[in-house]
């Protein structure tokens, strides 16, 4: 049986994925993100785990929407905005069909290898064209993975020397070629330092 993420994930534990990235790492990468939000705007964490993303952005006045595959970190996340006071409206949900209207938000960020989750390449046009659906008008999404020297899909993964579940090896190339098969018309796909480390990331915007 193919491990699945959210089973993978529920078995790590969030101690587990939190300990993966440093208080100095997540602020690395806010302040990269901050560059490319507006003020003040809507914003789905795709894929927002326990809200490592979303509760920063949120205490700095961006209305956060969050969604993730693994109910544990939904918990968690929901807890971690109780806490902290904030009204986050986090749900369990799946990236390929987004549980949000359409044109509802300012942006859509989608970090941290999430995307490279979703193997089959038919499922990756799916959340490309969902993410974009939920966009408004003149709004972009973000998303950041890991960059290859080669694309397609690694059945045999390990994370920390874990067996994991399957990733997707994304290029410039591949995701290039995705965003043209999924009719996107307005975007850039290059390799950046982010967080410390250089990193795969696509932007794109709804015309």
């Amino acid at each position: 049986m193919t491990l699945t993420p959210d089973r993978f994930y529920t078995d790590m534990g969030i101690g587990w994925l939190a300990g993966r990235k440093s208080q100095e790492h997540t602020e690395n990468e806010l302040s990269y993100l901050r560059k490319l939000l507006m003020s003040r705007s809507r914003i789905l964490d795709l894929a927002c785990g326990y809200g490592r993303f979303s509760i920063p952005l949120a205490l700095e006045g961006y209305e956060m929407h969050g969604l993730d595959l693994t109910p544990s970190f939904i918990d968690e996340a929901r807890r971690n905005a109780l806490n902290h006071n904030l009204n986050i409206d986090f749900r369990v949900g799946d990236m390929r069909k987004i549980s949000y209207e359409d044109g509802m938000f300012q942006h859509v960020i989608c970090m941290w290898n999430a995307f490279s989750e979703l193997i089959v390449p038919e499922d990756q046009k799916k959340c490309i064209l969902e993410i974009y659906r939920v966009l408004e008008k003149g709004g972009s999404a973000i998303l950041e993975m890991r960059n290859h020297r080669s694309s397609g899909p690694i059945m045999e993964n390990s994370i920390d020397g874990m067996h994991a579940m399957p990733s997707y090896n994304h290029t410039r190339g591949s995701m290039k070629r995705l965003l043209e098969l999924s009719g996107i018309k307005d975007y850039h796909v290059f390799i950046d330092k982010f967080g410390g480390r250089n990193r795969l990331l696509t932007i794109f915007k709804k015309i």
